[in-house]
């Protein structure tokens, strides 16, 4: 019988080292898959993020008729959220109860379902898109505040829409931030036309 013992350090060493290179490597996969997706971000998406999100301050400068509104938000002081309430919630029914009637009143030509985007806030608070049917809705509000013909305010609505991603992610959508700032521009494009109708 041979007389030599295991040294007690060799098994914890041998215990410790199989955790220690799963560490090592969970740590730079992390590292390499997050530099590979920024970069790819950098490469692939847009050169400004600015219209990428809709800050509630910023939605609240688009509350007036002459708009098209965003989502509503339960994002508060810069913070990113949602507003934790479940379906079955009272305070949730409510809110989205109040809101329908807001938006029907805005909207009184309107006479169909009122589309859950707009009275219901996302996730982060801060999506700046709504749906083709949620821009749509609108359009009779914007065109008799604005001054611009129905027609052209529904035609700058169509050209808006934005697709699926790769044609198979998400749904059919609007940018209300690049919508408002294509109907910012038409307005201003309108209003020479308008004073040099007005003089004598």
């Amino acid at each position: 019988m041979s007389d030599v013992h295991p040294d007690p350090r060799d098994s914890i060493i041998g215990g410790v080292r199989p955790a220690l290179v799963l560490l090592v490597a969970f740590t730079a996969m992390t590292v390499a898959y997050t530099l590979a997706v920024t970069v790819l971000a950098m490469v692939l998406g847009p050169a400004s993020t600015a219209d990428l999100i809709l800050d509630p301050a910023m939605a609240a400068t688009f509350s007036a008729p002459e708009w098209f509104h965003g989502r509503p938000s339960a994002a508060t002081g810069g913070v990113s959220g949602g507003s934790n309430l479940g379906p079955t919630n009272p305070a949730l029914a409510a809110a989205v109860a109040e809101r329908v009637a807001a938006v029907r009143t805005e909207n009184p030509t309107h006479t169909g379902t009122v589309p859950v985007d707009l009275v219901t806030a996302s996730a982060s608070g801060y999506d700046p898109h709504i749906s083709p049917a949620a821009a749509r809705l609108q359009v009779d509000r914007v065109a008799a505040a604005t001054g611009l013909a129905e027609p052209t305010v529904r035609d700058l609505v169509e050209r808006s829409i934005e697709s699926r991603t790769f044609g198979i992610f998400g749904h059919p959508r609007v940018n209300v931030v690049r919508l408002n700032a294509a109907l910012r521009s038409l307005v201003a494009a309108q209003q020479p036309r308008h004073e040099v109708g007005r003089e004598p």
